[in-house]
Order: structure tokens, then sequence, then C-alpha cells
């Protein structure tokens, strides 16, 4: 009886409202997301990694988080200490590394609206690194904005709307100092139920490329991506296989048509610890030397 007293239009928005729940709006870096997770990985789905890393992360009973991150390249290592904590409603965490540098950052969410989230962060002890970010997500659209807090500010905005599997975004960035345009971009693709197709104008629309990734069977990801300086012509082109196996493990190959093969296989021991190993080695010529990574998390 009350929702005929309610207009269509207030019925139709509450139903957007209620879509929103269940379908989470990608950002504009989410575009493609499934062919970048498959070329170049990310550390929950297996990423190449030609160096060595050591990594740790626990977290508190009061939900207190802590990570330690290690990494050696060539004959340095490097490090970085973060502490964070974070609920539904805000989080914060610092960051220190060797050098001394502090990075801080906060974040508020659902501010004055639904979906409106603010964050500040910034490296101490140097005061020109201030940033601050706003994010909105609504139905149909989301926005991530941030702006150098500086007299002359570096202005950054993203965006992305996706309609029934359909996704459309860009990004863009403008340098105050220089009155310019410093980055845009554009990606276009379609998102079915096991595969992805992405259309991209990266580089300031100097480099197109299109990507296809597709989920065979749940456990098998295969994909395509080819890319074309717009100015030169020149074009490249990437295949990937990625495996899920049946003791759990990962293992991922990847060739590009340099003849460049990357190999990587990821797995997780009976005491909890995942384990990564990576491979490069150049098929056309074998004299090249190889590269190789190890990573070991102890989380």
């Amino acid at each position: 009886m009350v929702s005929l007293l309610v207009h269509p239009i207030v019925n139709k928005y509450l139903r957007l409202l209620c879509c929103r729940s269940i379908f989470r709006m990608p950002h504009y870096a989410e575009i493609g997301k499934a062919s970048k997770d498959l070329f170049l990985g990310n550390p929950k789905c297996g990423a190449f990694n030609f160096d060595s890393k050591l990594s740790f992360a626990s977290t508190t009973s009061s939900g207190v988080a802590f990570a330690v991150n290690a990494i050696k390249k060539a004959e340095r290592v490097d490090g970085t200490l973060k502490i964070s904590y974070s609920t539904k409603k805000y989080s914060a965490d610092c960051t220190v590394d060797p050098a001394g540098k502090v990075q801080v950052a906060a974040s508020l969410a659902d501010v004055a609206a639904p979906g409106l989230r603010l964050s500040g962060s910034a490296t101490l002890p140097d005061p020109s690194s201030a940033k601050l970010s706003v994010d909105y997500v609504f139905p149909y659209l989301s926005i991530k904005s941030s702006v150098a807090l500086t007299s002359a500010p570096l202005i950054d905005v993203a965006a992305a709307t996706s309609y029934k599997g359909f996704l459309l975004g860009g990004e863009t960035a403008y340098d105050t100092s220089m009155s310019a345009l410093t980055k845009y971009n554009l990606a276009a693709g379609y998102q079915a139920g096991d595969y992805q197709v992405t259309v991209a104008l990266a580089d300031k629309a100097s480099t197109a490329k299109v990507s296809f990734a597709h989920n065979v069977d749940g456990t098998t990801t295969v994909g395509a991506e080819v890319a074309r300086k717009v100015s030169s012509g020149e074009t490249t082109f990437t295949l990937g296989y990625a495996k899920k196996l049946t003791s759990g493990a990962l293992a991922k190959v990847k060739v590009d048509n340099s003849g460049t093969v990357s190999t990587l296989y990821e797995t997780r021991l009976a005491s909890g610890e995942k384990v990564a190993g990576s491979l490069q080695l150049h098929a056309t010529d074998l004299s090249k030397p190889l590269k190789y990574g190890f990573a070991l998390d102890l989380a």
C-alpha cells in the first residue's frame, strides 16, 4: 500500500540504490582487470616478479594491522613497515622506509552522501607531497579525483560508467604550473560471465590496445593483447595462459612477439606460507641472461 503512494521516479531511484549494493560500479583502473591480472598480476592472483621479496603481515585483536616488506634489487635491499587500522567508516595508515620517510594517509567514507569518500595523504617531512582525494560512487558512475595541496597543484581525475556489461571510462591529469594536460587515456570494454574484451587509448592517445581474457573452465584463463603505436605503426602482441592446479598452486606463462617468455609458479605451503618463483628468458636468443625472482609471504 505504501509503495503505491510513492512517485514512480522515486521508486526507480530507490531501486537504483538497491542495485548499487548488489553491483559495485567499477573504477576506471578496473576496466580490463582480467587481462591486467593475467599479463601483470597482483599479490592476490600471482604477479610476475624478477626480484627477491619477503613480506609478513599480522593483525592484532584490536584490529591494528602490521605489514613488513623487503625487496632486493641487484645489491640493494629496501624495505617498509606499514601500520594500518580500518573500519567501514574510516581508515588510517603509516608507512616508514629505511630512508626515514614517513607516509601517512587517512580516509573517511560516506561523507555527506553515501558513496562519497574523502582521503588525505602526505610524505613527511615534505609538505609539498600533501594530497587530497575525493572518490564518489553512485548508480552508473564512479569518479576518483586527487589534487596536490600546493600553490600550483597537479589535478588527477578518472571516471567510469557501466551498463549491462558495457564499460566506458577515462582519466586525465592537469598541471596548473604548465597550464597543460599531462595525461589523458580512454578505455571501453565488455564484461560477460566468463570473458572480458577491452579497447584502450593510452599514453596520451599515442598507443591503441585491444585485450581479451577468457576464463575457460574456472581453473584456466587464456588471453591476448595487441598494442599499436599510432605514430610509428609499430605493433606488439602478448599471449597469456594461467592454470589453477588441483594442488591449489598457480602456474602462469606469457610470451610476446619478441620471443620473451615469462613463467610463474606460486603455491602455499602446508604451514600457510605463500611461495612464488618467476623466470624470464629470450627464446629467440638464449645467450641473453635469464631473469628470475623469488617471493616469500609469511602472512
